[in-house]
């Protein structure tokens, strides 16, 4: 019957039922349970101690501590500290609590003893077994700890310990601290420091605060000083302060806070702005290695933009050394802590890895790429801004054909570099004049030859070999950023006799301070002619020297390769009406050069780069503008900026003379 069927076989179904029920129990059993271990790690600072209280009296069990534990270490935040001792002495034993409860009633007793000034044995707590979250949590009550016993060397270790933990935020937290720390001890404190000789980082620190103590009080005010006094004092001891802290910075490169500087280490008045909400930057530059020197300039103009233009958008800046490191692995450590935009890198074989890599954060390479190089570029969202002497050369040709020449010679090296800066010349000159044929370049071995040719009395000959416009391809041609000009409509080419005795109107210099004294000499040299009676013999003046003729030299035009920060007298009466171009921070003689560290302002291809770096802090903050090609003229301290192709950064420069040895600015 199936009724009867039924009911014979009912017990054996409630029996598999039972089964089935132990079994999942059993399970859920060794998964651990993972509702409650998940629950109590879940802190949230944005809730009151009467929030966790609250989840307390409405729970039970094994949940029922987890609130418990929250709920302690909320009070112990806000200092309701007999409460929280009340509530931890109703936990269960210890043994009655998971191990990940015992950790936490470990952590809080420290805590709670901590600001209670009671004693405590640290060395119960399983460090080994902590997250990190918990070890930041160890070490801010090691700190506590240490104070209490005047422990200074081991305090200043906790500091150092605790900075490796956390966010990049909470990193540098800890380093604002290690540094008020370090400032609040006297002399004898600081003395007392041991450092051996595994500990770089400590040593940093200890040689940190001996550069500031020595010079923080050199320039005192006193209340006899009058206002622009105390300015003028107060000026003066922020630059001394900021090239001996920089000049620490170049020694510990790769210390924590040479890559975030304390924000008060030059004093209140100079503070450095705080990082919420600031766009956060990832800079890759060399800071070790043969290119060390070249990233230091760079960075420290990048970090003194947000003083020079206080009125501009802050920035969260984190520092990468790329010396030595894979520019992938430091994509991904920039992604990581929140990276917006990459600046960097500097040397071209990075650049070129870094567009290869494709990274999703934007970048902003500072140096310059070839045109074959460009492929995919548009995707890779990387713009590039560079101080190459491929793009000093396309605007000096643009310079100078608004100068109303026609014929240019172009004297360069024999090398490589020459003959990239003569095709860029060459290139921009094209498109500002299409009816010409194209330039002559002229190239010169090296100092030494040109020496040796001065020496044997020879001067030079105006006879370049003409580069001719076709030589390009259209992707060169495209290369060239073409700018305004004031077009010569009745333009012509030059005719064939023009092409085998070209009569040029100027020349162009692309050479070093000391090639450019030579070859000056010599243009002068062989221009010179002696004057002769009618026998053919050399008239003499009443001193007895010849009398020469002096034949007019086209007007000459030299980069600024050839301008250097000790220019004699003398050199500025022989380059007398040589017209030199350069960045607007050394054309306009800025006062902030003389307040840069002696090795960049006696060092001007190091003073572009500083002023480099500070374009570049610049450039960030218009970086969504400067992709979409929006950015029209940036004046920047290394020229009048735009935008073109390829999202290259053109430049304009300012150009300026030696007239009888003052040096003035021209147009």
């Amino acid at each position: 019957m199936p009724k009867s069927h039924s009911l014979d076989n009912q017990p054996c179904r409630s029996l598999v039922f039972l089964k089935i029920v132990f079994v999942a129990i059993l399970v859920s059993f060794l998964a651990g349970c993972p509702t409650n271990v998940s629950r109590q790690l879940s802190f949230d600072e944005t809730k009151t101690s009467q929030y966790y209280l609250s989840q307390l009296s409405s729970s039970s069990g094994n949940e029922k501590i987890d609130w418990q534990l929250l709920a302690i270490r909320s009070l112990i935040i806000e200092d309701k500290l007999t409460q929280a001792e009340q509530i931890i002495n109703q936990l269960p034993l210890t043994t009655a609590l998971n191990p990940t409860q015992q950790k936490e009633v470990m952590l809080l007793k420290g805590e709670l003893a901590a600001k209670s000034r009671l004693n405590f044995d640290l060395t119960k707590v399983p460090f080994n077994e902590l997250s990190d979250e918990q070890k930041i949590r160890y070490y801010r009550i090691k700190i506590i700890f240490d104070g209490q016993n005047n422990d200074i060397n081991s305090q200043v270790r906790d500091y150092i310990e605790l900075e490796q933990y956390g966010s990049t935020d909470l990193q540098h937290s800890t380093i604002n601290d290690t540094w008020n720390f370090l400032r609040a001890l006297d002399q004898s404190a600081i003395e007392s420091i041991l450092v051996y000789a595994n500990e770089p980082v400590l040593q940093g620190w200890v040689d940190l605060i001996y550069t500031y103590n020595n010079n923080a009080n050199v320039y005192q005010v006193t209340d006899s000083d009058d206002p622009d006094t105390v300015t003028k004092k107060q000026e003066a001891q922020f630059n001394l302060i900021k090239n001996a802290v920089n000049e620490w910075q170049l020694q510990y490169s790769n210390h924590p806070a040479a890559l975030y500087l304390p924000r008060n280490i030059y004093g209140e008045k100079y503070r450095l702005p705080d990082n919420i909400n600031n766009k956060s930057i990832a800079l890759f530059l060399p800071l070790s290695g043969s290119s060390k020197v070249f990233g230091d300039a760079i960075r420290l103009g990048y970090s003194d933009a947000a003083r020079l233009y206080p009125q501009e958008p802050q920035q969260n800046i984190y520092i990468y050394d790329t010396n030595g490191n894979a520019l992938d692995s430091l994509v991904k450590k920039a992604q990581q802590q929140g990276a917006e935009l990459i600046v960097g890198p500097l040397l071209k074989q990075d650049v070129l890895a870094i567009m290869k890599s494709s990274p999703s954060i934007p970048v902003l390479a500072l140096n310059h790429v070839d045109s074959t190089d460009f492929s995919g570029n548009e995707s890779n969202q990387i713009c590039f801004f560079s101080l190459s002497p491929e793009d000093e050369a396309k605007d000096s040709a643009n310079y100078i054909h608004n100068q109303n020449k026609k014929v240019p010679l172009l004297i360069v090296p024999k090398n490589d570099l020459g003959e990239r800066v003569a095709k860029s010349f060459a290139q921009q000159w094209g498109l500002t004049n299409p009816y010409m044929n194209g330039v002559y370049v002229q190239y010169f071995d090296s100092e030494q030859s040109l020496s040796a040719q001065m020496n044997s009395g020879k001067g030079i000959e105006l006879d370049g070999v003409l580069i001719s416009n076709t030589q390009f391809s259209p992707s060169d041609t495209e290369l060239s950023n073409s700018l305004s000009f004031n077009q010569d409509e009745n333009s012509a080419p030059l005719s064939t006799t023009n092409l085998d005795n070209p009569q040029f109107d100027a020349i162009y210099i692309y050479a070093s301070h000391n090639e450019l004294t030579l070859i000056k000499s010599m243009l002068e040299m062989k221009s010179d002619k002696m004057e002769l009676d009618e026998n053919g013999n050399i008239r003499l003046d009443n001193k007895g020297n010849g009398i020469a003729i002096v034949k007019n030299i086209p007007a000459i035009y030299a980069s600024s390769r050839s301008n250097s920060a000790d220019t004699t007298q003398d050199f500025r009466y022989d380059m007398e009406k040589v017209k030199f171009s350069d960045i607007p921070l050394i054309v306009n003689k800025s006062e902030l050069i003389d307040l840069l560290p002696n090795y960049i302002k006696n060092d001007y291809s190091l003073v572009r780069l500083y002023a480099m770096g500070v374009d570049a802090w610049q450039l960030a903050n218009h970086f969504n503008q400067l992709k979409s090609y929006q950015i029209d003229v940036l004046d920047g301290m290394t020229g009048k900026l735009s935008v073109g192709s390829h999202c290259e950064v053109t430049r304009t420069l300012l150009w300026h003379q030696y007239l009888n040895g003052e040096d003035v600015i021209v147009h």
